[in-house]
């Protein structure tokens, strides 16, 4: 790694790219292993989904801007994925769409769902919102086990609202739920105590959180799209670094391999950007 001028501030090597033709907009990644990504675009070209596995080291490309997360039935991987009414899952590779669990209007209470994230206990974790703005937008998380259990909810600290509008999710190695709020990363324990609130640095006047992920050091990674940086905080939300690379713009979608290799895709960029951490 290059230490740069500014000590605040670390340059990643691209190691390679990943090259998504048309698809300009990354909205979500998953690493599955072995290099090889699913990856979740706003579809503008018209592409065919039947072009889903022609582009290299991507084993599944959703084109209709899903939030996406990978786990495991059995011996198989599993993408989980938004459908119209429910969560649905998808064999790797080549398996066909199947519901998963059923997402009823009593287990959402009327929210939208957002971000998804794979615990290691194999339950997944659900962000939703309630689709309202402004001072009425509430956030709420919820935890589920198969056939749409619910496990727990988390909603309120001390009484008071946690989220805002939760997007994207993932789970440390500590197991802490780490989440990208409006303004904030919102951190809680494994049972949905609130850990703390990293908010950006001091001249981070409109820090505006969207992919996020954690490395084999619990160190949470979050990506700021509108400001064109990455921050590294370790598990306790001290900030550590920015991370740098060539010719960033807009990152927004994260993942991390289990060599701490980051994949970065950008929203204004048809290419996926592997960092080298080691």
């Amino acid at each position: 790694m290059e230490q740069v001028q500014v000590i605040s501030a670390v340059v990643y090597p691209i190691s390679r790219k990943i090259n998504c033709f048309n698809h300009r907009y990354i909205f979500d990644l998953t690493y599955c292993k072995n290099g090889r990504l699913c990856v979740s675009v706003v579809n503008t070209t018209g592409l065919d989904p039947s072009l889903n596995f022609s582009i290299e080291s991507v084993e599944y490309l959703s084109l209709h801007g899903s939030y996406i997360c990978i786990t495991k039935r059995t011996s198989e991987m599993c993408l989980i994925y938004w459908g119209d009414t429910a969560l649905k899952s998808k064999n790797l590779p080549y398996g066909n769409a199947d519901h998963f669990w059923p997402t009823s209007p009593e287990l959402l209470h009327g929210y939208t769902p957002n971000g998804l994230a794979v615990c290691k206990s194999g339950a997944i974790l659900v962000c939703l919102w309630n689709h309202q703005v402004h001072e009425q937008s509430l956030g709420n998380l919820i935890k589920l086990k198969n056939f749409g259990i619910k496990l727990f909810e988390i909603e309120t600290d001390k009484n008071r609202p946690l989220f805002t509008c939760p997007t994207y999710i993932t789970e440390n190695g500590n197991e802490d739920i780490c989440v990208s709020d409006v303004n904030a990363v919102v951190v809680t324990d494994v049972g949905g105590l609130l850990r703390f609130r990293y908010k950006g640095l001091s001249d981070d006047s409109q820090f505006d959180p969207y992919g996020i992920c954690c490395d084999s050091q619990n160190n949470i990674i979050i990506a700021d799209m509108m400001k064109n940086r990455i921050h590294m905080i370790d598990e306790n939300g001290e900030f550590l670094h920015y991370i740098q690379y060539k010719d960033m713009h807009k990152p927004r979608a994260l993942c991390i391999d289990e060599e701490d290799n980051l994949y970065v895709g950008e929203w204004m960029s048809y290419e996926i950007k592997v960092l080298s951490r080691r």
